[in-house]
């Protein structure tokens, strides 16, 4: 809205500052005073489209300013308001004036949500938004956790083996044993 506003106003002074300097060179080098006064509120009145807002009107803008605050299922998504990066998920935007956004959310590896939201003025909001992961990273995340209990059951087989060869490398019995089977030959 902000970009909006800016450029137009660009716009005027572009098309006004060539009939300004056209005045300026026909006009003799010499004026009077009432001349330049003159041509001075003319140029104010180029100007004068920016409406001066009463202190009324000011505080009501400022009293319809709006917090959202917008969450997501998996962190630092970016965020993006009417296209303009905002930041990372969560995140907690403040002075949103009141209409309608479009909110868009993505993430490497997660499918890009757009939705329309309207802000309602002066009151704080809070979104959550829902990404789904693409076809290839749930690939991804199936592999890896097949990964995970191929290498849980190595290792509870491996524990499980141990022992039993710990066993057998023994002699039956511990050496304690083995001596008063000698005392008993005697």
């Amino acid at each position: 809205m902000k970009r909006t506003f800016f450029f137009i106003l660009g716009l005027i002074f572009v098309s006004v500052s060539p009939l300004l300097a056209q005045e300026n060179e026909a006009a003799p080098a010499k004026q009077d005073s009432q001349t330049s006064n003159e041509a001075g509120s003319q140029s104010a009145e180029a100007f004068a489209i920016i409406p001066e807002l009463k202190a009324e009107e000011e505080s009501n803008i400022e009293r319809n300013r709006t917090k959202a605050t917008f969450k997501t299922n998996v962190k630092n998504c970016s965020l993006y308001l009417n296209g303009n990066f905002q930041g990372r998920s969560p995140i907690t935007l403040t002075n949103l004036i009141e209409g309608y956004y479009l909110l868009r959310v993505e993430n490497p590896g997660y499918i890009p949500k757009e939705n329309f939201l309207y802000i309602e003025g002066g009151k704080a909001r809070t979104f959550y938004i829902e990404l789904e992961m693409t076809e290839e990273t749930k690939q991804k995340m199936k592999s890896r956790e097949e990964a995970i209990e191929r290498a849980r059951a190595e290792k509870e087989a491996k524990e499980v083996s141990e022992p039993a060869e710990a066993a057998a490398a023994t002699p039956s019995g511990s050496a304690e044993p083995a001596s008063e089977s000698l005392g008993d030959a005697k």
